[in-house]
């Protein structure tokens, strides 16, 4: 009888050994070439109506369906006013980077696309082709901004990269962009620009990358490492609102050639709304 329940035992062992396992390869299997759409509304008193903008951020040169098929069709959905990408859409280590263009031609037939250089572009050995491909279909800003009108609202769209608080160009750049009445959106693709010095620049709202969400989420701790962070990120992902600007970080959609695979982390389309602040009074 003894024997009979020992085996009852390692059985039961076994089976959930097994299905931790598969557990555990279902979730690598998901955070690589699964997607899914996150969604936040954000309010501001300068918005006059619901805003739709899409951030897609991180690509790394993965693919999703042919042509990136299964991606253009995630952001197609989402009916955009605005696409916005801020960064690192291939690796710095990229030859070939033909899905760009091809990439960006079908996002530019769904909304108009401004995006950001990211620390793999602005590496990357061919840059300037790079941002040649870019803004052939898009708007590329590289430490500069540009005005629109959406929907009757005025928005200034600032692009900023490699900050650093002794880069007093950059400091003069970001004091020019936030002198106005308008919406300010700024793309910056790495948070830790926050961190090092942005915080003291009041913007509406800045968007970034970078962390890949942690790279590996864990259950009710978040992220696990972000570059520049170092490990258990406080800006990994999510919306964060701040003294002075409120700060909305994309997951991404790939990841660099690190030893760590995204875990418990599916590549993510990120889909904001702008809306009218409410007065209930």
């Amino acid at each position: 009888m003894k024997i009979k329940r020992n085996k009852v035992t390692l059985w039961v062992a076994l089976s959930l050994i097994a299905l931790l396992i598969l557990g555990l390869v279902l979730s690598l299997i998901l955070s690589t070439f699964a997607l899914k759409t996150t969604e936040y509304t954000i309010k501001n008193e300068k918005i006059d109506e619901d805003i739709r903008i899409v951030i897609l951020s991180d690509l790394h040169d993965s693919t999703f369906g042919k042509d990136n098929k299964r991606l253009i069709e995630m952001v197609r959905k989402e009916k955009p006013d605005l696409i916005l990408t801020v960064g690192d859409m291939l690796s710095n280590t990229t030859k070939d980077y033909s899905h760009l263009p091809r990439l960006y031609n079908a996002l530019g037939e769904i909304a108009p696309v401004y995006c950001s250089f990211g620390n793999h572009e602005t590496s990357h050995p061919e840059a300037d082709r790079i941002s040649e491909i870019l803004s052939q279909n898009a708007t590329l800003l590289r430490n500069e901004y540009t005005e629109i009108n959406v929907k009757g609202c005025e928005i200034r769209i600032g692009g900023l990269e490699e900050y650093h608080p002794q880069k007093t160009e950059l400091d003069d750049f970001l004091k020019d962009f936030t002198n106005t009445e308008m919406y300010t959106l700024l793309l910056c693709h790495s948070p830790e620009h926050y961190i090092w010095g942005v915080d003291n620049v009041k913007t509406d709202l800045m968007v970034s990358g970078h962390t890949h969400g942690g790279q590996v989420i864990l259950p009710f701790k978040g992220g696990l490492y972000a570059p520049e962070q170092g490990y258990f990120p406080y800006f990994d992902y999510g919306v964060f609102y701040e003294e002075s600007s409120t700060l909305v970080i994309s997951k991404g959609l790939g990841t660099s050639k690190k030893p760590i695979p995204r875990f418990n982390n599916i590549p993510e389309v990120l889909s904001i709304t702008l809306s009218p602040e409410v007065d209930y009074e």
